[in-house]
């Protein structure tokens, strides 16, 4: 017979029953008191504080001086003075570039516009021609007749006629004059000049310019056409004094030509005509240089 002590065990390791020696003594710290950290607890603050040390040893530092100390102060990535007056001269640098490449781009468009529209007013000229067998000038005028305004101190082209201001002629073109054009043919349908002072860019609505042809820098369009019928636009010179021959021969033989005085708003280059217009390159008179936008050309 077994001791009552071995009959125990083995009745317990039968059961699958621990015996009480292999049993954890129960844990009696206090989990929720303050200060007592579980050993686990323990190794996982040791592991980041390492990491964290390791993170402040890689950080680059700076060393200022003053007073005699040396202190280490961390970079904070922030732009330096120099770096931002970098950055801001590229800015300016930049939206000059770009400022210019727009500037020219209109300038462009603009002298396109209107060498459709003095190409345009030739056209329609020759067409009234063809239609009515002389061109669109009353009989009184027997030399070349010039249609436009003139700035001030800019003179009438030599061996032309004033038959008026622009309106006059196209007046006859678009079939409003019924007198002049007596089928009311429409030669020429420009769109309605821009609500600007001055209006720009087609028939205006405006007082004192109501009907005028401008062009699209404000400036009613100059049409000289030869109403002697001796094949040639005025004598000596065309409506531009160069010598070089840049603004075309003199005289010109056609029967019809337009132009435009360009951005300073008299014919050639030089100082602009007022306020609404800007100087530009050149000489005034001269074509060579300018902005003006010649049908002959």
């Amino acid at each position: 017979m077994l001791p009552p002590s071995r009959a125990a065990s083995s009745t317990q390791a039968e059961l699958g029953v621990s015996s009480p020696a292999s049993v954890d003594p129960p844990n009696t710290e206090n989990r929720s008191a303050p200060g007592r950290i579980r050993r686990g607890e323990q190794r996982i603050i040791a592991s980041r504080g390492a990491a964290a040390i390791s993170a402040f040893q890689r950080l680059p530092r700076r060393s200022s001086t003053k007073a005699g100390f040396s202190l280490s102060v961390f970079s904070t990535g922030a732009f330096t003075l120099i770096e931002m007056t970098v950055v801001i001269l590229i800015i300016v640098i930049l939206a000059s570039f770009l400022y210019t490449a727009g500037s020219s781009a209109i300038e462009h468009a603009r002298k396109a516009q209107a060498k459709n529209d003095v190409t345009q007013i030739v056209t329609a000229v020759n067409a009234f021609y063809t239609e009515y067998g002389k061109y669109p000038v009353v009989s009184t005028i027997t030399t070349d007749a010039f249609y436009g305004t003139l700035p001030a101190g800019v003179l009438i082209p030599t061996g032309c006629a004033n038959a008026g201001t622009n309106d006059v002629l196209f007046n006859i073109l678009r079939g409003i004059d019924a007198t002049n054009n007596p089928r009311a043919i429409v030669f020429l349908s420009p769109n309605a000049a821009r609500n600007t002072t001055p209006p720009k860019g087609g028939i205006s609505q405006s007082a004192g310019t109501v009907g005028q042809y401008m062009d699209v820098w404000g400036s009613p369009y100059a049409i000289v056409i030869d109403s002697d019928y001796n094949n040639q636009i005025v004598t000596t010179p065309n409506p531009y004094s160069d010598t070089d021959g840049s603004p075309g021969p003199s005289p010109l033989r056609l029967g019809a030509i337009a132009y435009s005085y360009g951005k300073n708003g008299k014919p050639g280059g030089g100082a602009a005509a007022g306020s609404a217009f800007v100087s530009e390159s050149g000489t005034a008179g001269k074509f060579k240089s300018s902005s003006d936008v010649l049908s002959w050309q």
